[in-house]
């Protein structure tokens, strides 16, 4: 993931410190889980494999940074699911109630809903996108195709692995990958040129 708590995590890694999650979720990359209900499981991984990283203080550090969100959010906003160290990497899985909150605590752009509600939210679907059938990517297709559906849309405008309860339908052509039917890797550029913003990529299933 590439938000605070992962922003974090390699400023931790590199002083002297260090995180994924998830009771149906195991991560081998910073991934993120859109469930059935809304709510999101955010799993960062990092190496953490030198003599000076102290899991103890990564772990302390990241309790504190939900804490703190928590008294002015909720306590429900965002939880930590799962906190290991093995085998030289770290893993931290996140629970959060929301899209609102895993954006708002991570400062990055993420919205979970249906495609009419991405579009009343100001979200154009102004790309090129793919079609997916059985699994497989179909070719290419008008976002006029896209935006004519009521299916659920993640967009963002992060380095992750997004896994979906469904099906994925479409996805935005460029900075994506097909892992599974249910997962899409994305690899947008790690920063935006002066006065650039992130591209936005879209995933839509059902």
């Amino acid at each position: 993931m590439r938000r605070i708590i992962s922003i974090s995590l390699v400023c931790l890694l590199m002083t002297g410190l260090f995180s994924a999650c998830g009771k149906s979720l195991e991560a081998d990359r910073d991934t993120v889980y859109i469930q059935k209900k809304g709510s999101i499981i955010g799993a960062a991984i990092a190496d953490f494999d030198k003599d000076y990283y102290d899991e103890e203080e990564l772990k302390a550090f990241a309790e504190e940074r939900v804490q703190e969100y928590q008294e002015e959010h909720g306590k429900n906003s965002v939880t930590i699911d799962k906190f290991s160290v093995e085998e030289g990497t770290a893993k931290l899985y996140m629970k959060y109630a929301g899209y609102e909150d895993y954006q708002e605590f991570n400062e990055v752009t993420l919205f979970s809903g249906t495609v009419p509600q991405a579009l009343a939210a100001g979200f154009t679907f102004d790309t090129d996108f793919t079609k997916i059938k059985d699994g497989k990517a179909a070719g290419s297709v008008e976002n006029t195709e896209v935006v004519d559906t009521d299916y659920k849309v993640v967009v963002l405008s992060e380095k992750v692995e997004v896994k979906v309860d469904g099906s994925v339908q479409y996805m935005s052509s460029d900075y994506t990958s097909l892992k599974g039917k249910d997962t899409v890797t994305v690899q947008v550029p790690e920063e935006a040129g002066d006065g650039e913003e992130l591209s936005l990529v879209y995933i839509v299933y059902k």
